[in-house]
């Protein structure tokens, strides 16, 4: 006989340093963390302990958005929109929530990020990305 079923499996994992600083940030001084490689001048969000791009280990670590440019989007069926954002100061797109349903969503859209009531140290700590004042780009 076969039972098919679901198992629940809760875990925990730690996020490493930088991702914990990244977190930390957001949760306690709404602001959001990049970090920028001193060899190759990207500065790629979140903050990581590495470059992605070239694999340089030295990083600095810098303060980017909290505003940014939509650019590109997709809605799920039920009617959750998700973006890749470039925040301000950043070379690398963030994906995130894109708030209010999407009606205005245009590629170049100025968003910035709406932190949330209630942070805990996660990447919902921004409670997602709406249009900014003044539109397009």
């Amino acid at each position: 006989m076969i039972r098919e079923s679901a198992i629940r499996i809760p875990f925990r994992y730690a996020a490493g340093a930088a991702g914990s600083r990244f977190l930390a940030a957001l949760r306690d001084q709404q602001r959001i963390l990049g970090a920028r490689c001193a060899a190759c001048a990207r500065v790629l969000v979140p903050l990581r302990a590495f470059c992605p791009v070239c694999g340089s280990e030295t990083l600095d670590t810098v303060e980017v958005g909290p505003g940014g440019t939509l650019q590109t989007w997709t809605t799920r069926a039920d009617g959750t929109v998700f973006a890749v954002i470039l925040l301000d100061g950043a070379s690398s797109g963030l994906v995130h929530r894109l708030l209010d349903g999407g009606e205005e969503a245009c590629c170049g859209l100025r968003v910035r990020a709406r932190f949330a009531t209630e942070r805990r140290g996660g990447i919902l700590d921004i409670a997602g990305f709406e249009p900014a004042q003044g539109g397009a780009t």
